[in-house]
């Protein structure tokens, strides 16, 4: 799954969001050459929420997700 997300600035940022859910959701990648950023994760849908949720409690807003 992709997600366009909001507010992940550097790569620090990125690394928070890997260091805090890719223990419960795999592998996270962050593509940091485009603004807003694109998140990418082989989701679950069952776990697509909580992901999400996890994500804004880190300070990271889901705007979209991509096809």
């Amino acid at each position: 799954m992709k997600f366009v997300v909001d507010n992940i600035n550097c790569e620090k940022c990125a690394q928070t969001i890997k260091n805090s859910l890719e223990d419960d959701f795999g592998k996270i990648e962050i593509d940091l050459s485009v603004n807003p950023r694109i998140l990418s994760c082989d989701l679950q849908n069952s776990d697509k929420q909580k992901f999400k949720s996890e994500l804004e409690d880190l300070g990271y807003k889901v705007i979209k997700e991509i096809d």
